[in-house]
Parts: structure tokens; C-alpha cells; sequence
């Protein structure tokens, strides 16, 4: 939830209107009340990065003096304005868009038609041929601006915006994701439909999803889908992804992709499912006969190649997948190693353990369609003598997937893909939907629901590395600023990525010099006291004394960290990010050589920084490197001498990590991680209202079982500007549910509850915007509607997550990077 800024209007302003900032949008509404519609629909809209968002509440047959007090609210700024006005007709907006346009001499943007919300805060606004988004610009001709927000990079041709028919009885209809090809039918029937595709199906930057049919209706023909594709220009047709929601028209059993495929002449992509969730990244969901969801799939994307007539049709080829368990490599597409004697393979129906050679039936495994009903966990049973070992790793398999997942998923041995391809076959003259193609399984083979629950195969142990030798001490100048001397890690010990700083022209004192060093968790404290009791700040390489037990009992002193200097702090500068870039690149070279190509790969793969790397390669990949090694134990040391305001070569390398967090999906809701406050601790919370975080705050967005059944508090943050880092997260040991606050977040203390016999003690913080907080740094108390709507809304978060099964959401080697209370910094008393 964001934040409500309170903005003062001009005398006429002042009358009986307000604006207010609620989430990404300025809300203009009457001083007297905030109706909650408009309130919920400012908090939930997307960030326009080319416009200011501004949502207009207007009581009805509002005065001309309204509008002028309305324009007076605006901030003169010289972006345009995209301009949302609750509960008016499209004549009242039309003339307000082209009233403000002139009076403010800005370009306006304003809806002229229906206004529906969509997935991750889109806006679609439709009312029937030609309306959508309409710029204003003054002295200038009105011009149509597309009917979706954020505007997608494949809106363009109007083919994707209004309704065309595709046949007597097809449709292509617009959504706020994509299209949707259907048959003409009954609105009883078309009207949930409708309404689930535009609640579920998020509109994504580069990709259109093509929704094919309607559940209940009748079938889609191919033609319908081949004309529509034809509408449309070649730059376009890339983007595509066909996804089958209701019956198509069969052809002799052939995929309707391969249809269409066969019948364009040209490569086309499906997805096997719906996607669902985000608009970076979303799930692909099986979609059951009646429209509702199945289970998850692993395969996103499947491209099929065109063949000829004489040619037997080919398995479609994986584009897009996932790995379908932790801790599997891959060594081949959709192929993992499982076991020394067996490979995984992601398949439509779900996943095959095989051997590391095609069977005789593997072609006839990889065509089979899936059961949208559940996911297959398939074991080759060809040979005898590895029949039974086969079918123990699958079992093994099962066991290792999530509650959720096991639900919707059951043991078949292969050959039972074959008994069901025959019975399709023989019913294929027909139209096929979803969970159709699958009907007549449970009579073709026998499931073998495995008898209980097996643990993930058991992996060696592997030692952890120890920390980085120092290797040499090397003066660099410090970007923008004084020198600095960066710590280069060891070639024995290329894991670890020590930046501590070292002396610098304005060094605090030694003391607090030898305390930026990796900060323990209180948890573990007294144990590792125990095992290293040699002095806070002696390199790894130095001799130590062998412990003497009994160890001295630490003794934690907690403190409000200190605001950093300009050149200490993490923040961007305004010049620019050049000059760090710069000294990453060459201070950090081998650490970077090691992961850019990778990261590289990655950026290049995802649809959403195509146009930045287009820009600027060099700065996104740079930038991106950055935030990789950050999330690695490379950025195990880095956080602790932000948060002590020290200046060092950890500055230039945190400054490019928040510059690269920017170009990832924001997380606006719940974020969680649990950890054990000292005595100070509580008590500092207790006395404050504001907390700044000089750091990066790692929290998740579901607790982990692990981190709650070790510490007994849980710290629950509501963000509004948080990133999530799965995309960059290193190989290995990723964190798939981090969000990273950056620098300089400023949190609100809301609550703070100490545990108790039988009930677990409570941290709640709000995230601030800046315009909460004043230039003395006092914190607006004229903000108890957000305050209490936020723990209203984590209230539920909690109960959620109550009702859900616990699970393991980090390495335990990341745990320590969950434990750091925002705006805090710990020592150990008398140290130094």
C-alpha cells in the first residue's frame, strides 16, 4: 500500500477539493470525503513512466468553478498527464481532456469509454469500436492512443483493439491481455468467461496472449485462427502465444498448433495453458474443460515447426521451461540429470524419468497432450532389469514436489501415454478442449500413487568454502569522490567477494573500523563466539588461536544507524552512474567475467529489457552484474558498512546493484522475514516512529518455515517499492521469493508486539514515501487511514498465510541476510 500525500489548492482550491498522492496516482476528490472505489483503484495502477497518473473525483453536475479548482490542484510539471475520472460519461471526459490539455498546456491523456482494471494495476478501457485511451494535445486534433495501460510494445495494430470477425461464427475480441478468439454464442455463457480472462490473463509488455475458444461453446475452427493471423503485420506475429481455452476443431489428431503451424507455413508458439499472475514472468496454469485452472506447468512456451503433408508430425519443442524441482542440472532442453542412471525430462503431460537414451516410445511420449486434471510423474518401465529403479526415482520425484503440486500430480508407468494416445486417436474426428484430450486415462492405465512421501534423492555434502584469503590491499580513486582501497578476494577461494573498507581521508574511528566485518545473527552469536573468539577484524588468512572453552557470553549494543555522508551513501548520484560502472568493470573484473555471460543470456532472453539492452547494453548488463553478485555471497559484506555509513569501495558497487534493482518488477503488498531483537532492539522500536534504512532490506513475500521455527518474531513490512530479484537471483542456491528494499527506504513503526507463551511477537512497518517526511525528517501524522489500512491488509496477510503449509523459501546460506532490523546496526559491547 502507498502512501497519501496531502497537496493545498489555490483560494478556489481550497473550497471544497483536495488532492491527494495515493499509491502511483494523484487523486483530485472532494475535501469532504475519498470514495473508497476511487481510493482502491488509485492504490491498485500501475507506474506510468511517461506520464503522471491523476484520477479525478468529481461529485455529479460539478460546476464549472470545480474543473478550475481541479486544474489549479495540478502540479505544473512539463510530462503529460494520463487522466482517469471516476463515475462520468464519455462526453464529460472527452471535454475534460481536451479542457485541461489547453488550460494546462500539457499533453493529456483521458479515457473514452469503459474503464476495466486488469492484472498487476492495467487499465483496458473499451465502450465498442474506436474508444480506448485518447491523447490531447493543445491546438492539436484529439488521436487515438490504443485501449490498454501500461501500453503494451505490441499494441499497435488495430487488429488487436477492436472486435473483427473472423469467420460466420468466430470472433476476435480484445482484452486487456491480449485477444480472445471465440465463437459467437449466448452471453449467459460468454459473460464468466469474459470476466474470468480479463481477472486472470495479466497484459504483458512484449507479449500478446491469443485466448483460442470458450469452455461450453462451440469449437474454434483453424481457419479462424490462421485469417486472424494473417491481419496482422510480421513484426507482430513474433509476439504471439496461442493458449487453448475452449474446444477447437480437430484435424485427423493433430495438435491444433501443429495445425496451425501447418497451415501458415511458419513457426508458431503456444503456451500450454492460460498465464497467470504477473506481467513479467507469469505461470502457466492447464486449463480444465469447464475454464477453471489446473495444475502449473513446467513447459511455458512450446513452438511447433510447420511439416509437410507426407510427414509424420514431430513433438513440439520447449521455449520456454522451468526446472521442475530444486537442485537438478540441465544438460540438454527440458532435460535434467536426476541420478547417475536417469535423466528428468520435461514433457507436456508432466515429467519423464528415462534413461540417457531415447526408448522406443519416446517420440509418442514427448506428442502425448496433457491432462489439465493432473501432471504425470512417468517412468520408462521398457526394460526390466531398471524397471523397478525407475519407477523408486519417480516415487522419489513425487515426493519432492510441493503440497500444491502433489495434490494435482500422480505416478503412471510410460506405457500408459501410449494406451491413451490409441484411445485419442480413435475419438480424435472431433473437437478437442481442454482435459478432453485426456479423458479415458484413469481406464487406460493404472496410477500408482506412491505410498508415502519420499525426500528430494540425496545429495553429497558439500563443505562450505571457507572465507577469501586476503590477497593485496590496492588503492583505486574512489568514483565522484576520495580514494578508497578495495579488498581483492584470493584465487583459492573464488566464492566469496570481501569488500570491507580500509582506511579513507575520513575514517571513523578503529573501533568502528574493525566492526565492518560480516554481522552474525544473535541467533547463532554465542555458538560462533565459541568457535572464533579472535579478534572482530583479522583477516581469514591470519593465524588464530584455538578456542578456550569456556566462551565469553556476547553481549549485543543496538543503535539507530547514522545517515551517511554523500559520498558513504548508496543513493544514484545525479550525474550519473558512468564512473561506478566504470571501476566495477575493471576492480571486480574476474568476479564479473564469471556471471555476465549468464546474466547476459538471461537479459537477452527476457522480453522485458529487449528494449533496454537495445538502448544500452553496456549500462544494463553492467548494472544487472551488479545486483547478481549482490544476491551471491559476493554481497555477504556489503550491506553491513552501508548501514555504519562508512565510505569504501562498497559504495560504487551497491549504487550500480540499485540501479539495476530498478529495472525489476516492483512488489506493492506484504513482505516478511522473521528474526530475534535484542532487548535494545525492542526498546529503540518502541521510542521511534521513523526508521531509515542505509542498506538493502531482504524480505520475502511468504514467510519461510525454516527462519520462523529459528527466531520468534516475524518483521512484516508493507512495500510499494521493493523488487523482486528471481530473475537475477545466482544459480545454485537462488531466493525465488526476495523482494530487496534499496537504500534510503524509509519505514513507519506501526506496531511492535514481543512474543509471549504461545503466540509469536510482531514488528510491523510501513514503507514511506518522501513526501510523508518533512526537511527536519518529521514524519505527517495526518496519515491514520494509511496506517491502519496497512495492518488491515497484513492482518490478512497473516491469516493467509496461517492457513497455508510452511515452506522452505531460502538456502541456509542466505538466512543471515533476512535477520538485519531496518534502520538498526548491531555491535558487540566492548569490542575494539
Amino acid at each position: 500500500m502507498s502512501v497519501l500525500t496531502k497537496r493545498r489548492g489555490g483560494p478556489e482550491g481550497g473550497r471544497g477539493m483536495t488532492s491527494q498522492t495515493i499509491g502511483n496516482a494523484l487523486v483530485v476528490h472532494p475535501r469532504a470525503a475519498l470514495r473508497n472505489e476511487i481510493r482502491d483503484l488509485a492504490l491498485g495502477l500501475a507506474e506510468d513512466p511517461d506520464h503522471q497518473l491523476v484520477v479525478v473525483d468529481l461529485p455529479g453536475e460539478s460546476p464549472f468553478s470545480v474543473w478550475e479548482s481541479t486544474a489549479k490542484l495540478l502540479p505544473r510539471k512539463r510530462s503529460g498527464i494520463r487522466l482517469v475520472i471516476g463515475s462520468r460519461s464519455r462526453e464529460t471526459t472527452a471535454l475534460a481532456g481536451q479542457w485541461l490539455s489547453e488550460r494546462l498546456n500539457r499533453v493529456v491523456i483521458a479515457p473514452d469509454g469503459h474503464i476495466m482494471p486488469g492484472v498487476g494495476g492495467s487499465l483496458f478501457v473499451d465502450a465498442g469500436w474506436g474508444s480506448g485511451w485518447v491523447r490531447f494535445q493543445p491546438g492539436r486534433p484529439p488521436k487515438r492512443d490504443g485501449k490498454r495501460f501500461p501500453r503494451p510494445a505490441w499494441e499497435a495494430p488495430s487488429s488487436l483493439a477492436e472486435i473483427m470477425p473472423t469467420s460466420a461464427n468466430g470472433v476476435a475480441e480484445p482484452l486487456p491481455g491480449g485477444v480472445w478468439l471465440r465463437p459467437r454464442g449466448p452471453e449467459h455463457i460468454l459473460g464468466p468467461q469474459r470476466a474470468r480472462l480479463i481477472a486472470t490473463v495479466p497484459c504483458q509488455p512484449e507479449i500478446c496472449t491469443v485466448v483460442i475458444g470458450c469452455p461450453g461453446a462451440a469449437p474454434v475452427t483453424v481457419d479462424d485462427i490462421t485469417r486472424f493471423w494473417g491481419w496482422l503485420p510480421e513484426d507482430v506475429r513474433p509476439r504471439l502465444r496461442l493458449a487453448r481455452f475452449g474446444p477447437v476443431e480437430g484435424r485427423g489428431g493433430v495438435p491444433y498448433g501443429q495445425a496451425v503451424a501447418d497451415a501458415l507455413g511458419e513457426h508458431v508458439i503456444c503456451y500450454p495453458g492460460l498465464p497467470v499472475g504477473a506481467r513479467i514472468e507469469p505461470d502457466i496454469h492447464l486449463v480444465r474443460a469447464d475454464g477453471t485452472l489446473g495444475w502449473q506447468a513446467s513447459v511455458g512456451e512450446l513452438g511447433y515447426a510447420p511439416t509437410e503433408s507426407w510427414q509424420e508430425p514431430s513433438a513440439p519443442y520447449p521455449v520456454n521451461y522451468r526446472a521442475p524441482v530444486f537442485g537438478v542440472q540441465e544438460v540438454g532442453r527440458a532435460v535434467y540429470a536426476y541420478a547417475p542412471d536417469a535423466l528428468l525430462e520435461v514433457v507436456q503431460s508432466g515429467l519423464w524419468l528415462r534413461p540417457h537414451y531415447d526408448t522406443a516410445n519416446a517420440a509418442a511420449i514427448r506428442l502425448a497432450e496433457a491432462d489439465a486434471e493432473r501432471q504425470l510423474v512417468l517412468y520408462d518401465e521398457g526394460d526390466p532389469e531398471s524397471a523397478a529403479r525407475m519407477r523408486q526415482l519417480a516415487e522419489d520425484l513425487f515426493g519432492s514436489l510441493d503440497n500444491a503440486a502433489q495434490r494435482l500430480s500422480c505416478v503412471a508407468p510410460a506405457s500408459a501415454i501410449l494406451h491413451r494416445r490409441a484411445e485419442i486417436a480413435g475419438r480424435a474426428k472431433g473437437a478437442l478442449g481442454p482435459g478432453i484430450a485426456a479423458a479415458g486415462f484413469a481406464e487406460a492405465a493404472t496410477l500408482i500413487q506412491p505410498r508415502l512421501r519420499l525426500e528430494p534423492p540425496a545429495q553429497p555434502a558439500v563443505p562450505r568454502p571457507e572465507e577469501p584469503a586476503t590477497l593485496r590491499l590496492e588503492s583505486a580513486p574512489e568514483p565522484g569522490g576520495g580514494g578508497f582501497l578495495r579488498e581483492i578476494a584470493a584465487p583459492a577461494a573464488p566464492a566469496g567477494l570481501a569488500l570491507v573498507r580500509a582506511a579513507t581521508d575520513a575514517s571513523p574511528d578503529p573501533a568502528a573500523e574493525r566492526d565492518s566485518v560480516r554481522q552474525p545473527s544473535p541467533s547463532v552469536a554465542p555458538k560462533r563466539a565459541a568457535e572464533a573468539p579472535a579478534a572482530i577484524g583479522s583477516t581469514p588468512s591470519e593465524p588464530v588461536a584455538a578456542p578456550t572453552p569456556p566462551a565469553p557470553a556476547v553481549e549485543w549494543v543496538s543503535a539507530v544507524q547514522p545517515a551517511p555522508v554523500p559520498e558513504a551513501a548508496a543513493l544514484v548520484p545525479k550525474r550519473g552512474l558512468d564512473q561506478e560502472r566504470e571501476w566495477l568493470r575493471r576492480a571486480l573484473s574476474r568476479e564479473y567475467a564469471a556471471v555476465a555471460n549468464s546474466v547476459g543470456r538471461v537479459l537477452s532472453e527476457h522480453p522485458g529489457f529487449q528494449s533496454a539492452l537495445e538502448r544500452s547494453s553496456g549500462r544494463v548488463l553492467t548494472d544487472a552484474v551488479a545486483v547478481r553478485l549482490y544476491l551471491s555471497a559476493a554481497g555477504d559484506e556489503l550491506d553491513l558498512p552501508l548501514r555504519r555509513a562508512l565510505a569504501g569501495p562498497h559504495v560504487p558497487f551497491a549504487r550500480c546493484a540499485v540501479s539495476g534493482l530498478s529495472r525489476l518488477p516492483s512488489h506493492r503488498g506484504a513482505a516478511i522475514f522473521s528474526t530475534t531483537p535484542t532487548a535494545g532492539e525492542w526498546e529503540l522500536y518502541r521510542s521511534r516512529t521513523l526508521c531509515t534504512e542505509w542498506g538493502f532490506v531482504n524480505a520475502l513475500t511468504a514467510p519461510c518455515a525454516r527462519q520462523q521455527a529459528g527466531h520468534q518474531t516475524d518483521v512484516l513490512l508493507w512495500s510499494m517499492t521493493s523488487r523482486r530479484t528471481k530473475l537475477l537471483e545466482p544459480d545454485g542456491e537462488p531466493t525465488a521469493d526476495r523482494v530487496l528494499f534499496v537504500p534510503g527506504t524509509n519505514f513507519k513503526v506501526l506496531d511492535v508486539t514481543e512474543p509471549a507463551e504461545g503466540s509469536r511477537g510482531q514488528i510491523v512497518l510501513r514503507e514511506l514515501a518522501a513526501g510523508e517526511i518533512d526537511a527536519e525528517g518529521r514524519v505527517d501524522r495526518n496519515r491514520a487511514a494509511l496506517d491502519e489500512l496497512a495492518l488491515t491488509s497484513m492482518r490478512r496477510c497473516v491469516e493467509k498465510w496461517a492457513a497455508a503449509n510452511g515452506e522452505q523459501r531460502m538456502p541456509e546460506s542466505a538466512a543471515r541476510r533476512f535477520e538485519l532490523l531496518p534502520g538498526l546496526v548491531r555491535t558487540v559491547r566492548g569490542e575494539g
